[in-house]
């Protein structure tokens, strides 16, 4: 069970981290270019989230650590673990 809460947790705290990426890259072009169309969007959107992909893979032993690090803590809360390994 405590590998399988392991890979729950560590997909969760990573596809946080790539949403955020995201998000702030996006939102900064958009910021720049004022407009955008259908096409770009879907283009620029593509671009983006293998972008966010690498960079999130970059920081892969951070995440590793992190995910220790919360579940150790979670252990002593069994409420909030399971709400988060069910809910999220």
């Amino acid at each position: 069970m405590a590998k399988k809460d392991e890979e729950r947790l560590y997909f969760i705290i990573r596809s946080v981290l790539m949403s955020i990426i995201f998000g702030a890259m996006y939102l900064t072009i958009l910021w720049f270019l004022v407009t955008i169309n259908f096409f770009q969007s879907l283009v620029l959107g593509a671009v983006l989230f293998i972008v966010s992909l690498i960079i999130s893979r970059l920081f892969d032993s951070q995440i590793t650590t992190i995910t220790r690090i919360i579940l150790n803590f979670m252990n002593m809360h069994k409420k909030i673990k399971k709400f988060v390994l069910k809910y999220f």
